[in-house]
């Protein structure tokens, strides 16, 4: 597996899924920037799906995690910022397909419908899927457009 540079970030209620999945990808020796937050007291998920979304962006980072309650409201809020392709995943052909079709930087998952070990099984198919490009990647570049 390729070695990558990622963010990662959660509101309070995706905070101690994130605080697992920040030790496995570490485990895996990638090179993790957790954003927040840093505990589970209540907070805003419009500002960590920002603090992930935006140097995922700019190329600053390989790819962005995000993790809230539900998967809802971060994968809205960071599919605000330009040339964020945020998807939520509840299982392994939906990681599989938001990479190859999708061409998806920000994975989403929901901190309430998914156990860690799920999340770890998301993660590695969706870390290790390549986008097939081809006629998706016209797709993607009209996604582009609308932003």
């Amino acid at each position: 597996m390729k070695k990558l540079k990622i963010a990662i970030g959660a509101d309070h209620g995706g905070f101690l899924l994130k605080q697992k999945l920040v030790k496995f990808l570490e485990s895996k020796s990638h090179t993790v920037a957790d954003m927040g937050t840093h505990t589970d007291e209540s907070c805003d998920y419009p500002i960590f799906a920002e603090r992930v979304a935006r140097p995922v962006a700019a190329a600053e980072f390989d790819s962005g995690i995000l993790i809230c309650k539900s998967g809802i409201g971060m994968s809205m809020a960071a599919n605000k910022i330009k040339g964020i392709r945020a998807a939520l995943c509840r299982d392994t052909k939906d990681a599989k397909t938001s990479r190859q079709h999708n061409d998806a930087n920000v994975l989403c998952l929901s901190a309430n419908r998914i156990s860690f070990s799920a999340a770890k099984n998301i993660l590695n198919v969706w870390l290790n899927t390549e986008f097939e490009a081809g006629r998706h990647k016209r797709r993607a570049d009209l996604m582009e457009r609308l932003s």
